[in-house]
């Protein structure tokens, strides 16, 4: 009776594998050091689209609320219009 009952599914694994690569470790290239910058021109690009998308937005954003201050403006001219031509129901 030196036999066990095994109630895992799992199968049985043979010998560790190594999880490492043959790759050697290499120090990168002076290219590859080398700190990325854009031209400038194209950093002047990207700042002159940010800016026309920030204004557009804001001008968008400023005729909506003239709209709605005009629209409250009329209401009130024809409240007040309205009042003076039934009177004020005193």
């Amino acid at each position: 009776m030196n036999q066990r009952v095994s109630h895992s599914k799992l199968p049985e694994f043979g010998a560790t594998k190594s999880q490492t690569s043959a790759i050697l470790y290499q120090e990168p290239t002076l290219e590859e050091t080398k700190p990325q910058h854009k031209p400038v021109i194209e950093l002047v690009k990207n700042f002159a689209a940010s800016t026309l998308l920030m204004i557009s937005i804001f001008s968008i954003c400023l005729v909506i609320l003239k709209g709605c201050a005009d629209d409250v403006e009329h209401q009130k001219a024809m409240a007040v219009k309205h009042q003076m031509q039934f009177g004020s129901g005193k």
